[in-house]
């Protein structure tokens, strides 16, 4: 062999062992080229590669090492680090070029945490000046799971702040967030991780939430398993009844032509009682298409005119038949009353057979009714009620799990992968999805900080909860039974203990829009917060807050804390105050405005003994604010309890 020869083979084998390192080694995606790291605090480092690998790392300087366990992870700390930057990462043979050393927040919730730069008010002006080497934006996308992960599934970057990185990431996170660096100008790092039209149960691990008794049969139902093993089990479980399903078929058919052949009858088809939805009938989870099949027995009077047939409401897709000739069919029956005229025809003495076929793709499926339009009318006048058991059986089957159906399921997927950062806070805006149980909010929101102070290792990690907004229409008598009000409630008394703040925005929602555009406000009253509650720094954030009451006569004297300019606004239609003797029963009252105090009365009481301020979904125009503009928060100097409509989960 020549020395051309063997310099060829000695790169070959340098490049084979140099390739075959940077593919031992991974990361998990929250560490990436761009990122922010939490300054002033030691780093965690981990990540996966062959077992017994050692792992060498180079950052800021310093050398660390580490060598994966017998699971193959590995994990390491560097030490803490002031502001400052760019930096490259070297972790073997593998490189991650210009990190920060700033300040990172994790910003979560629903959607409208979610709600996107680009569909804000100004939005479009400010992406176009988003360029900004020291905010970074990291969006973790929806996913979820029944077991917590180590790692993010679905691939997402970190991004210097630009148009195309900010455009669809969370706008109260990016104007919190460039507030902030521009105040304190230090690095920022935003990472936004919210899911829509979501309960906050999805948010919380499940350890957390094994003393929550209706919530203790799902979790029982998935134990160990993971979301491919559960549903696995689910269409097994379903098959020994059913037989075999053809599984995640297409039910998205052209429903004005579809002729499906309609199965066989047989005793051996389950039974459910009608009207429900199925998955109150013991099939959560399940999508696909169910036969539904009744027989009616007539006699010969019943069969001399045209008959009527209702079937009330049907989720979400049906075709009818009646003695296996169609009567109609509709793409979406979800809210239509199904009804129909049943030629004479087609009656007979005897057995009559009622076929559905009810096709659901999404959340809840069946024929749900009311009951009283569940009916059979011949043109004698006989009626005959069709509600109660009706023979069923699935033919296709899509398990889909929705995170409000699995609690833990959006923590598993999208928190606890990031739980080894150190975070500088957390900043939580949700609630509309639970505004229904709005008495369990506190709880379930002083559950969550708990759990994730103790999953990530910080006890004292500061958290923001934005407070829910004004929504739909303003009440005309005193609306008592608030479930909005209720929920805010919670959410102020979740915030009564060390490092967690609240930020009201009560008047800057929408009567007619659950979300609201106007995002700037709202990011920059958050940024307030944080700036007095986790740098401890001077600046307004909060309107007045209730304080004290006190009765003097047909009066009541109202204290507050934050109440300096203490101001009414005079083009407000009324006070927003509500007030009540013993009887408990509310009215309008009047108000004003006594240096940084407010006198409340009634003509109609003569003796107050409770106040209410803003509660309702929607009180309206914001009445009393301080010097600094901001809104006096809802309350309630009461404690008695709220009347909720009780609503299935």
């Amino acid at each position: 062999m020549n020395k051309h020869s063997k310099l060829l083979l000695a790169l070959g084998l340098l490049l084979a062992f140099s390739a075959d390192v940077f593919a031992k080694v991974r990361l998990p995606q929250i560490f990436g080229s761009n990122m922010v790291l939490q300054r002033d605090k030691p780093i965690t480092l981990w990540g996966w590669a062959d077992v017994g690998e050692k792992v060498n790392v180079n950052f800021r300087g310093s050398d660390y090492k580490a060598e994966t366990n017998a699971q193959g992870k590995w994990q390491l700390e560097m030490k803490a680090g002031p502001a400052g930057g760019p930096y490259t990462l070297k972790i073997n043979e593998l490189n991650l070029e210009n990190i920060l050393l700033g300040d990172v927040f994790l910003c979560s919730g629903q959607s409208n945490m979610a709600f996107l730069l680009m569909k804000a008010d100004g939005g479009e002006k400010d992406i176009e000046n988003s360029a900004n080497q020291n905010i970074r934006v990291f969006n973790v996308n929806r996913d979820i799971e029944f077991q917590p992960l180590d790692d993010l599934t679905k691939k997402t970057l970190w991004q210097v702040s630009a148009p195309k990185a900010v455009d669809k990431f969370s706008a109260v996170a990016y104007y919190m967030g460039r507030k902030l660096q521009k105040e304190l100008n230090v690095p920022i790092g935003l990472i936004s991780s919210a899911y829509g039209g979501t309960v906050i149960e999805g948010f919380i691990g499940a350890p957390s939430l094994d003393t929550i008794q209706r919530l203790k049969p799902v979790l029982k139902q998935i134990g160990g398993k993971n979301q491919k093993q559960y549903i696995a089990a689910k269409v097994a479980e379903l098959e020994k009844i059913h037989g075999k399903l053809n599984q995640n078929t297409n039910t998205d058919v052209l429903w004005d032509t579809v002729n499906p052949t309609i199965p066989t009858y047989s005793k051996a088809w389950a039974t459910m009682k009608l009207p429900t939805l199925w998955e109150k009938a013991g099939l959560p989870n399940v999508d696909g298409v169910i036969w539904f099949y009744k027989e009616l027995n007539l006699s010969s009077a019943d069969i001399q005119k045209d008959a009527f047939l209702s079937l009330g409401r049907i989720a979400d897709q049906s075709v009818v038949f009646f003695n296996d000739v169609k009567l109609g069919s509709s793409p979406d029956s979800r809210d239509l009353i199904r009804e129909f005229t049943i030629s004479k025809d087609l009656l007979k003495v005897g057995v009559n057979k009622i076929t559905v076929r009810v096709a659901n793709k999404g959340r809840n499926g069946g024929i749900w009714g009311p009951q009283s339009k569940m009916l059979f009318k011949s043109g004698v006048d006989n009626r005959i009620a069709i509600d109660g058991d009706w023979a069923y059986k699935m033919q296709e089957i899509s398990i889909a799990v929705h995170p409000n159906d699995v609690s833990s399921s959006i923590y598993n997927a999208m928190i606890s992968p990031l739980k080894s950062l150190q975070y500088k806070a957390v900043i939580w805006y949700q609630g509309e999805s639970n505004a229904n149980w709005a008495d369990e909010y506190e709880g379930f929101l002083k559950n969550l900080i708990k759990d994730w102070r103790t999953n990530f290792n910080q006890p004292q990690l500061p958290f923001v909860i934005v407070q829910l907004p004004n929504y739909k229409k303003m009440p005309i008598e005193p609306e008592v039974n608030s479930t909005w009000a209720l929920l805010r409630e919670g959410q102020e008394k979740a915030t009564r203990q060390a490092n967690v703040g609240l930020v009201n925005i009560i008047d800057l929602g929408l009567a007619n829009d659950i979300h609201p555009t106007n995002k700037f406000p709202v990011g920059e009253r958050v940024a307030a917060k944080v700036e007095q509650l986790v740098y401890g720094k001077k600046v307004a954030a909060d309107g007045p807050v209730f304080k004290s009451i006190k009765i003097q006569g047909a009066k009541a004297i109202i204290s507050f804390d934050y109440a300096d300019g203490l101001t009414a606004n005079k083009n407000a239609k009324r006070s927003n105050f509500i007030i009540a003797g013993k009887d408990r029963k509310f009215v309008w009252a009047q108000a004003k405005v006594v240096g940084n105090t407010v006198e409340v009365w009634s003509d109609e009481l003569k003796e107050p003994i409770a106040v209410r301020y803003a509660w309702a979904d929607n009180p309206g125009d914001n009445y009393l604010s301080n010097a600094a503009g901001l809104p006096m928060r809802a309350f309630r100097s009461d404690n008695w309890k709220v009347d909720l409509e009780v609503i299935p989960r």
